[in-house]
């Protein structure tokens, strides 16, 4: 399945199989392949052909800081449709996970600023806040009510323009 991740004011997307520490695939539509190992938790060294790199990570929810050859960029998971599903649009705010929906900060009509804290959902005693990816106004959030549970890909807000 495609991901789509969102890095400053450009989206990318990226679709890759891995298969016995080979990885092959395409990133924006142009083919992809080489070698990755997991050195220890949070460190991968990749080689896509130009020599092995070594690449650091930190993902929290749908955001990953990457580090490598001295640059450092965050990228954010955008919401993208399974198969079959009609595409979910960027201001759909959709559970990372499956876990608890532990607050729920918003209600329809309020109005929000860019990385306003919308809800936080807890899973395996991790937490993850959901954040307003632009100003705008909420236009719904789940039915869900604190201490419920939200499947990985529910709708938890949907935000509208202003």
């Amino acid at each position: 399945m495609a991901e789509s991740y969102r890095c400053g004011d450009s989206q990318h997307t990226v679709e890759l199989r891995l298969r016995a520490g080979e990885f092959s695939g395409e990133v924006d539509g142009k083919p992809v392949e080489g070698f990755l190992a997991e050195l220890e938790p949070g460190l991968l060294e990749v080689d896509a052909g130009a020599g092995a790199v070594q690449v650091h990570f930190v993902q929290d929810g749908r955001r990953i800081w990457v580090h490598c050859h001295g640059q450092a960029w965050e990228l954010e998971r955008v919401a993208t449709a399974r198969q079959g599903e009609p595409e979910a649009a960027s201001d759909q705010l959709l559970s990372p996970i499956t876990g608890k929906l532990v607050e729920l900060r918003v209600s329809a009509g309020d109005s929000v600023a860019k990385g306003d804290t919308l809800a936080v959902l807890e899973a395996m005693k991790m937490e993850h806040r959901l954040r307003a990816p632009r100003d705008g106004t909420i236009a719904q959030v789940t039915a869900t009510a604190p201490g419920g549970q939200v499947r990985e890909r529910e709708l938890v807000v949907e935000l509208v323009a202003e």
